[in-house]
């Protein structure tokens, strides 16, 4: 019985220690983003980042939502990452808004090229 016993608290002990810390952060950019472009843009950047499990963004409110194993990844390197292709990020406070800025892509809104 001591045997089956020690065995649990080990099989425990290492599913504790390898557990993840799986957490939410949710971002803004500057500039806005503006089309598909954009969007993938971010996605395809972030996605290279350890750690990172799932990236979403949203033209519409100017969300850039990541999940992410912050034993892996610091939050701050996920908000520097954005300066290597051409953003910059912030946290968004609890129940911000962001306002859409006018902008302009040639084709259609969706799929295509930003105005630089």
């Amino acid at each position: 019985m001591r045997k089956i016993l020690m065995m649990l608290l080990l099989v425990m002990t290492a599913a504790t220690m390898t557990a993840k810390d799986i957490r939410t952060l949710v971002l803004t950019t500057t500039p806005q983003m503006h089309c598909k472009n954009c969007e993938n843009r971010v996605k395809n950047n972030l996605k290279t980042i350890k750690g990172i499990k799932a990236v979403e963004t949203s033209v519409a409110d100017q969300t850039v939502t990541i999940q992410y194993n912050a034993k892996k990844v610091s939050e701050e390197t996920l908000i520097n990452a954005f300066s290597g292709f051409g953003f910059t990020a912030r946290k968004l406070a609890k129940g911000e808004v962001i306002q859409k800025e006018a902008h302009e892509c040639e084709g259609d809104a969706e799929g295509g090229e930003c105005k630089e």
